[in-house]
C-alpha cells in the first residue's frame, strides 16, 4: 500500500441527498475510450465488509472532486451521501489510480460514484449485488499482487486472494466458443446451448488457466457466490491470429464471402485480398482494417463476460454503430441513441453474467442494419 487516499477512517456516516436518477442523464462516456475519467471496478467480500476495487484513468492536471453515494436503484430521487469512508491506494502513476474502498453495514444495492471535473459531472454506478447470488469472498491478482479489474487475464499462470490463504478454490472449466451475435432483426442465443463444460479442478495455489476458456471460480459449490473470468491469448483484447480476424467479418460480409474465405487453401491471403479488392490501394486497405479491429479490441475491452466483449449484443452493436451518442440507463434496462436511432437492452442475471445485456431484437432493426451495412461496404 502506497499512500492513504484523502483520510483513513472506520466509522460510515450518512446524510440524505437528492437521489441520481440515470434515466435522466447521458451516459455514453461509459464506453467512450476518449472520455476524461475511465473507472473499472471488482467488488469481493470478506467477514462482513464489502471490498470496492476501482481503477481510474484520468488527467490528473484538472482536479477531480468526488461524492459517494448509495442508492436503492438507478432512478432514486433520494439516495445517502457516504461521507466518511475507508479508502486506500493502492497504486499511483501519473494518470491512473487503484483503490480499495471498504464499506462496512451497506444495506442498499448500488453505490454511485459522482465526479466533477470542470464542472463536468460523471457517474459510475457499482452494484453491491450480483443478482442472485453473493460476491465471492476471493479475487484475482495481477502479476504485481495487485487485483486484477478486468473480467478477463491474459497470464499464463494466476494467483488469487483468498480469505484464508490456503483456501480452496473450485474451478470449472468451460470451451468459450460461442459464435457472433446475432443481428439485431434475428434471434438471440441461448447461453447453455453452446456450453460444454471440459474440466474441474479445485487448488489452494497459484494456477495455469487455458487461453480461450472461462472459467466459474468458486470456494464453496454449495454457497451463492461465484467469480467468471475469461482466459484469452496474450495479446487480448487484441486479435492477431488470422483465424481469430476472420470471424469478426461476420457483421458485414454474407455467409458466402465469409465462406470464402474462411475455406480458402491460403486464408491469410484470402483475408488480403477481401480487403484489397475493396480498395484502391494497400494503404487504403490497411487503414480499414485498423479501424475495424481497433472496434473490435474495444468491444473486447469493454463486454467480455463469458465471451469475448465482440461477440456480445453491445460488442455487436458498437463495432457496427461505434460508440453511442446518448444513453440511458435504467434498472432493469439500458437504450443506446444513435441520432434517431435507438437500440434496448434488457439486463438479466444468470450464473456466469449477473448484468448481462441482452439485445431486444424485432424486425423494425431490419432496415437499419442492412442500410448501416451497406453504409460500411459503400465505404470500403
Amino acid at each position: 500500500m502506497k499512500s492513504i487516499l484523502i483520510f483513513l477512517c472506520f466509522i460510515l456516516f450518512f446524510s440524505s441527498v437528492s437521489g441520481i436518477d440515470l434515466s435522466r442523464l447521458n451516459t455514453s462516456y461509459w464506453y467512450d475510450p476518449a472520455a476524461p475519467l475511465i473507472v473499472k471496478s471488482r467488488v469481493a467480500e470478506a467477514s462482513g465488509t464489502i471490498q470496492v476495487f476501482l481503477s481510474l484513468t484520468y488527467d490528473p492536471s484538472e482536479p477531480i472532486n468526488t461524492r459517494l453515494l448509495l442508492q436503492t436503484s438507478y432512478t432514486d430521487t433520494i439516495d445517502q451521501l457516504l461521507q466518511i469512508y475507508e479508502m486506500d491506494t493502492l497504486d499511483k502513476n501519473s494518470d491512473h489510480l487503484l483503490l480499495k474502498l471498504s464499506l462496512n453495514n451497506i444495506f442498499k444495492k448500488l453505490l454511485i460514484m459522482e465526479f466533477e471535473q470542470l464542472d463536468n459531472y460523471f457517474y459510475y454506478p457499482i452494484n453491491l449485488t450480483r443478482g442472485g447470488m453473493s460476491f465471492p469472498q476471493f479475487y484475482p491478482l495481477r502479476a504485481n499482487e495487485y487485483p486484477l479489474i478486468s473480467s478477463f487475464s491474459t497470464s499464463s499462470s494466476l494467483k488469487f486472494r483468498r480469505a484464508h490463504a490456503k483456501d480452496t478454490l473450485y474451478f470449472f472449466q468451460y470451451k468459450a466458443n460461442f459464435q457472433p451475435a446475432d443481428p439485431p432483426m434475428g434471434i438471440a442465443q441461448s447461453v447453455s446451448s453452446e456450453l460444454l463444460m471440459d474440466s474441474v479442478f479445485v487448488s489452494s495455489q497459484e494456477v495455469s488457466l487455458v487461453p480461450n476458456h472461462f472459467y466459474f471460480i468458486q470456494s464453496d459449490t454449495l454457497s451463492m457466490e461465484g467469480l467468471t473470468l475469461f482466459m484469452g491469448p496474450k495479446y487480448y483484447p487484441k486479435m492477431k491470429i488470422i483465424d481469430e480476424l476472420i470471424l469478426p467479418m461476420t457483421y458485414f460480409t454474407s455467409r458466402s464471402e465469409l465462406e470464402e474465405v474462411k475455406n480458402a487453401k491460403d486464408s491469410k491471403v484470402a483475408f488480403e485480398n477481401f480487403w484489397l479488392n475493396a480498395y484502391t490501394s494497400y494503404e487504403a486497405a490497411a487503414a480499414a482494417i485498423r479501424v475495424y479491429y481497433r472496434a473490435i479490441q474495444q468491444a473486447n475491452e469493454l463486454f467480455t463476460t463469458y465471451k469475448e466483449g465482440w461477440k456480445t449484443d453491445r460488442g455487436m452493436i458498437y463495432v457496427i454503430f461505434g460508440n453511442p451518442d446518448r444513453v440511458i440507463r435504467e434498472n432493469k434496462k439500458e437504450i443506446w441513441y444513435y441520432e434517431d436511432i435507438q437500440f434496448e437492452f434488457k439486463i438479466i442475471s444468470n450464473l456466469f453474467a449477473p448484468n448481462m445485456h441482452v439485445l431486444l431484437r424485432n424486425k423494425g432493426h431490419e432496415k437499419i442494419w442492412i442500410k448501416k451495412i451497406a453504409d460500411i461496404r459503400n465505404a470500403l
